[in-house]
């Protein structure tokens, strides 16, 4: 799975990535503003029902099929500080299937803070293989849209390039949670077991993530400067 083309793919995309999502969040901090306020800004909140779909249709990239949605939690239901997460999709343009990337749980300040897979009934999926999926990133995912915001739709797509290792890592864990003990996937007693909500899921810290990114570019600097040989 850690195929060497895979990995310099990803690389490049991320470098590219950095860049935007970067700029994206200073000019977001620059009108004290956040990925959410600005996902929201259209919509008061005594308009706006708590874990529905938001946009109500998805927000759909009528090139690439990549699709998102938000849920935003109750404030009541509110833990850790958790506000609602994002779904990520990719899926085909001129077809209705679409299969789960990964979920980013957002805080009340609007940082990712968790990534996650979920089961195949919690987004109604065509549930593929983690290789499947992955031969399509980060490039399958890519967000143009206008509406609800171009800026959380380029926002979104950067951050998938930023954390492609997670991204891997996580699906690779649902495969081995979908899998059943004969070996056949996925396993259709797991698939539609409704006490299973998620299948692997990980902690995020994009300062560590910047950091470790920081540290890949001056490594390609030293190459770069140092003489052959």
């Amino acid at each position: 799975m850690r195929d060497s083309a895979a990995e310099q793919e990803w690389i490049e995309v991320g470098l590219a990535a950095l860049d935007e999502w970067q700029s994206i969040q200073s000019a977001l901090q620059a009108d004290r503003q956040t990925v959410l306020t600005e996902l929201f800004r259209d919509h008061a909140d005594n308009g706006f029902e708590y874990w529905a779909h938001f946009p109500e249709d998805d927000a759909r990239d009528p090139v690439s099929g990549a699709r998102f949605y938000y849920h935003a939690h109750d404030p009541s239901e509110w833990s850790l500080e958790e506000h609602g997460h994002f779904h990520l999709f990719v899926g085909e343009p001129d077809e209705p299937g679409f299969s789960h990337v990964v979920g980013i749980s957002m805080d009340a300040q609007g940082q990712p803070r968790r990534l996650f897979t979920t089961n195949g009934w919690v987004t109604g999926e065509s549930m593929r293989p983690a290789g499947e999926l992955l031969a399509r990133l980060p490039h399958g995912f890519e967000i143009n849209r206008a509406r609800p915001s171009w800026l959380v739709g380029r926002w979104l797509t950067a951050l998938v390039a930023l954390v492609m290792p997670q991204v891997r890592d996580l699906l690779i864990a649902r495969d081995r949670a979908l899998e059943a003990a004969n070996g056949s996937w996925p396993d259709p007693a797991v698939l539609e077991d409704r006490e299973r909500h998620v299948l692997s899921e990980c902690a995020l810290d994009m300062q560590t993530v910047l950091a470790s990114w920081s540290r890949r570019i001056e490594a390609l600097q030293d190459e770069l400067v140092s003489p052959p040989g």
